[in-house]
């Protein structure tokens, strides 16, 4: 039996498995950029100065800032209001504000992360955002501790050699009484 080319079957088997064997002799040439199974995935943002990072899956998507963010009163400062989102009311918070820095300053580089928690989602208004970064788990700082207000949402810190990474639980921000309370 042959292939159209008029090779036999034998001939490309042994072929496929030539090739087989030297891929997998070039396993170890793989740049060690290139993800590991090991590796913990986040979306990197800025807040206040700080780079954090926060995990893939509690992030639902990334928008520039709202051309219209209507003010809802009787609220805090750090809730900046409603923006209609492909006909769905999104609440915008500044999370830097409400973590006690300064509000954003928004520009070009600013980004609302959204999330959803209980079905409903929020809009988190940040600086910048970094990018997704891939942080080796043995870079993990075990029973680290942040401080300030900042500290109630990070569970986690990864020591890199661009600095120190806390790890931002948008699930424990969704679920603090005090979020949720946005009334003044």
């Amino acid at each position: 039996m042959s292939d159209r080319g008029g090779h036999s079957l034998q001939t490309v088997l042994q072929y496929l498995s030539q090739v087989d064997e030297r891929s997998r002799g070039q396993e170890s040439l793989v740049p060690a950029t290139m993800v590991k199974e090991e590796d913990w995935q986040g979306l990197a943002f800025v807040l206040d100065g700080v780079k954090i990072i926060s995990a893939m899956d509690e992030i639902r998507e990334l928008l520039p800032y709202p051309d219209s963010v209507t003010r809802v009163p009787g609220t805090r400062k750090w809730m900046l209001g409603l923006a209609n989102i492909r006909g769905e009311l999104l609440p915008i918070v500044d999370l830097q504000q409400f973590i006690g820095g300064s509000p954003v300053v928004v520009d070009d580089q600013s980004r609302v992360m959204v999330i959803r928690n209980r079905g409903a989602s929020m809009g988190l208004l940040v600086s910048s955002v970094l990018g997704m970064r891939h942080l080796p788990m043995s870079k993990q700082i075990p029973d680290s501790r942040f401080d300030g207000l900042l500290g109630r949402y990070v569970y986690d810190v990864f020591g890199l050699d661009d600095g120190v990474w806390p790890v931002f639980s948008m699930a424990a921000l969704a679920n603090d009484e005090r979020f949720m309370s946005a009334a003044a």
